[in-house]
């Protein structure tokens, strides 16, 4: 599950090895299978030209006891955020997310990760319309009108799974919305 990583680090003119855990890819794959996502939002924009802001998001949001495994994450990719978010008001357990944003590292690190390392099940679909929307941002289009609905139009056919009559994430947590225990039928 682990790779041992050694560095060689400069620190105010003395050299010195660091060593960190890096998570084995086919472990990341498997992880992003099940809990990854690839996105597309566009929101309002008051000085973008457009009045939109588009932008590209990959995130793994799970509950607050698997923060070290983000973490692990996190360092594996070398890049991204890890975010503390409090579900109190649904009865649920708080949650972490791990999120790359920013369009360097998504087009550097995380796109050429997993077209080395392949997804094969159902994430495979959203990550060819993230590479197809990533070059619409490579190559400046989602600053136009055009862009904007090329790139709508890819989200529309991102992360389309069959919508449950129970939130996802109450079926996951195993908790109504009071908090009580409950069971999906």
């Amino acid at each position: 599950m682990f790779i041992v990583i050694f560095e060689l680090i400069e620190d105010e003119g003395t050299l010195h090895f660091q060593h960190f855990m890096k998570l084995n890819p086919l472990y990341v794959v498997g992880l992003i299978e099940g809990e990854g996502c690839f996105c597309i939002t566009i929101s309002k924009h008051k000085t973008n030209k457009s009045g939109l802001d588009p932008r590209l998001m990959f995130e793994v949001e799970m509950i607050i006891d698997d923060k070290p495994l983000l973490e692990k994450l996190q360092k594996t990719f070398r890049c991204g955020h890890i975010y503390v978010l409090n579900y109190e008001r649904y009865g649920w357990r708080p949650h972490v997310k791990y999120a790359i944003k920013n369009q360097k590292h998504i087009e550097g690190v995380l796109i050429p990760f997993f077209k080395k390392y392949k997804l094969v099940g159902k994430k495979k679909k959203d990550f060819d319309y993230f590479c197809e929307a990533s070059k619409i941002f490579e190559t400046g289009q989602h600053r136009t009108k055009e862009g904007i609905i090329k790139l709508k139009k890819i989200q529309s056919k991102m992360n389309l799974r069959k919508k449950l009559k129970v939130s996802s994430a109450r079926v996951r947590e195993n908790r109504a919305p009071g908090g009580e225990r409950s069971f999906a039928q």
